[in-house]
């Protein structure tokens, strides 16, 4: 299981990022692998379908959203192609005209039979490693309006 977080300093107020986090149907335009991302209907909670593309493989998952304007947001996998945990949250801290937000997730890969661990491996690298500094990157153009 792959846990990992970072902080950064938006130049953003919290209200702003928080949108940005939130209009998840927006994020193909912006976020490095989203190839699609459309809000679920009928349900209180914010069930978001994702498609992601790693370069290796394209996965499919549902996450739930909590949000708690305009200083969280947190997520829980609903269900997914490869996926045993993908859990994580965003966390905004207020600065005046600019924001600190620090950004966790944890994710576990299921592991099909006949796929080598190494392939597991490498998608785990790849959502986390890899993934993660471009998406923050994104986040943060957008907020700043970039």
């Amino acid at each position: 299981m792959a846990v990992v977080s970072k902080e950064i300093v938006i130049e953003a107020p919290a209200e702003r990022l928080f949108d940005v986090i939130v209009d998840y149907g927006s994020y193909p335009a912006f976020v490095p692998g989203i190839k699609g991302c459309r809000v679920l209907p009928g349900r209180k909670d914010r069930d978001v379908e994702y498609e992601l593309d790693l370069g290796i493989k394209r996965v499919k998952y549902v996450l739930r959203h909590l949000e708690a304007r305009p200083t969280k947001v947190t997520w829980s996998l609903v269900s997914g192609d490869m996926m045993k945990v993908s859990s994580g949250s965003w966390e905004l801290r207020p600065d005046g005209p600019r924001t600190h937000a620090r950004y966790s997730v944890e994710i576990q890969i299921s592991k099909p039979p006949l796929i080598p661990q190494s392939v597991i491996d490498r998608v785990t690298d790849e959502l986390t490693r890899v993934q993660l500094p471009k998406t923050l990157d994104a986040f943060k153009a957008r907020a700043e309006g970039g």
